[in-house]
């Protein structure tokens, strides 16, 4: 093995970790709505009722499939002569915001968000029609602090928003350890 290809691997590894950083956006709400990027609508094509449909989602790793089917043109095709327009967030509560008030039609979100937006709307503003991705989350701690799962208690932990996904399932894995916490404050 010469030793340009140690070198050319390490450089591969740091750009792949990087990619995620890359990809996600810091903050809350909707970042931008890419209204200056337009798809590619065949001008003969067959337009549905209406003349765009707008789609929110993450631009994250956590929404490769909305990412995938923007980048690859996969829903500007299905749509036909219909516009397809794009809206990103960085947190379900803002994107359930979004879909409630008609800013945007269709989106890719967590299910506590779709859950919460659901029952607040009593079922008439969202239709939940399926799910796209599964996995789960994982807790990145400094390890010179963190040794193990108990060191958490009395830290600050961050969540990308109140209500959202990650900070549904943290504070449930807190009140499982009998802990004790405001989620308003976080203390």
């Amino acid at each position: 093995m010469s030793a340009a290809r140690p070198l050319t691997a390490l450089r591969a590894l740091a750009a792949t970790a990087a990619l995620p950083l890359l990809l996600t956006a810091c903050g809350y709400g909707a970042e931008s709505t890419d209204d200056n990027q337009r798809s590619e609508v065949a001008a003969d094509a067959e337009k549905l009722s209406t003349d765009e449909v707008r789609i929110g989602y993450f631009p994250n790793l956590t929404h490769a499939t909305a990412l995938v089917g923007r980048e690859q043109g996969f829903f500007q095709k299905e749509l036909g002569g219909t516009e397809a327009k794009y809206a990103t967030f960085n947190a379900g509560p803002s994107e359930i915001e979004a879909l409630n008030s008609g800013s945007i039609d269709i989106g890719w979100i967590g299910p506590s968000p779709a859950i919460n937006g659901y029952t607040k709307s009593g079922g008439k503003n969202l239709r939940i029609i399926g799910g796209s991705a599964s996995g789960g989350v994982k807790l990145v701690v400094n390890p010179e602090k963190i040794k193990s799962l108990k060191d958490v208690k009395g830290k600050k932990i961050a969540t990308p928003q109140l209500g959202n996904t990650q900070d549904v399932a943290f504070l449930n894995w807190i009140s499982e350890q009998g802990w004790k916490v405001d989620a308003q404050s976080g203390k």
